[in-house]
C-alpha cells in the first residue's frame, strides 16, 4: 500500500475540525470556571461512565496493542512502540521539564467546593499536559493510520480520544488546555513514529510477524 494511502484521512480530517473547535473556545475560555462548570453537572451514571472510559488513556494498556501487532507484521508493532515512546517523551517533558508542579482543578481550585467522584484519586500537581489524553489521541491515531479503508472506524477512534479527554476534566484531573495539549502531543508522536516506521523500517524482513513459519510472497504493507 502506498504511503499516501496510510494517513488515516478521516480521522485527520475529524480532528482538525476538533481543534478548530476548541481553539475558537479558548479565547473565551477562563482557567477553572469551565472545570467548575462539568463538575457542577454531575450524575451517578457519568461518573461511572467516565471513570471507566478514563482507563482507555492508561499508558499500561499500551501494552497489549503492541503484543497483538507483532502477530500482525512487525512493522506495526515498531511503529506504535516507537509512538509510545516519543509520546511519554514528550508528556515526561511538559511535566517535568517544561511546566514542573504546575497545579492542578482541585488544587487550584482550592476552597471551591468540588464533587469528587468516589474512589477516583486525585492528583494535584504537574497538570500539564495530560497524559491520558497524549496516550489514548495516539493510539487512535496510530490505529488509524493502520485502517485506512475503513474511515467509520477512524471516526469511531477519534470520538473514544474525544470522550476520554473529556473524562480527565470531568474527573477533576486535568484542565482544558491539558487536554488540548495531550490532544496535539498524542499525534504528533503517531506521526513520529510512523516517519521514522517508514524510514527505517520498512524492509521485507519487519513485514513479517510472530505466525510467519514460511516464506510468502507479501503484498505491501501499510508501512512500506
Amino acid at each position: 500500500m502506498k504511503k499516501n494511502k496510510t494517513k488515516g484521512e478521516a480521522y485527520i480530517k475529524a480532528y482538525c475540525l476538533f481543534l478548530i473547535l476548541v481553539c475558537a473556545f479558548l479565547p473565551f475560555y477562563e482557567k477553572g470556571s469551565f472545570e467548575v462548570s462539568i463538575n457542577r453537572a454531575h450524575t451517578p451514571f457519568l461518573d461511572q461512565f467516565f471513570v471507566w472510559i478514563t482507563q482507555m488513556g492508561d499508558g499500561v494498556i499500551l501494552i497489549f496493542p503492541i503484543l497483538i501487532l507483532l502477530f500482525v507484521k512487525f512493522s506495526y508493532a515498531i511503529f506504535l512502540a516507537l509512538s509510545t515512546i516519543i509520546h511519554i517523551l514528550f508528556v515526561h517533558l511538559g511535566k517535568r521539564v517544561f511546566f514542573p508542579g504546575m497545579p492542578r482543578p482541585i488544587e487550584f481550585l482550592a476552597g471551591i467546593e468540588l464533587h469528587m467522584v468516589p474512589g477516583v484519586s486525585t492528583h494535584h500537581w504537574n497538570t500539564f499536559p495530560s497524559g491520558h489524553t497524549a496516550s489514548i489521541f495516539m493510539l487512535t491515531c496510530a490505529l488509524s493510520f493502520l485502517s485506512p479503508k475503513q474511515k467509520w472506524l477512524q471516526i469511531v477512534f477519534l470520538l473514544l480520544a474525544i470522550l476520554t479527554g473529556f473524562s480527565r476534566i470531568y474527573l477533576m484531573q486535568h484542565f482544558l488546555t491539558d487536554v488540548l495539549a495531550g490532544a496535539v502531543l498524542g499525534v504528533i508522536a503517531a506521526y513520529s513514529g510512523r516517519w521514522i516506521t517508514l524510514k527505517f523500517f520498512s524492509k521485507k524482513k519487519f513485514r513479517k510477524s510472530l505466525l510467519s513459519n514460511r516464506k510468502r510472497k507479501i503484498a505491501k504493507p501499510v508501512m512500506e
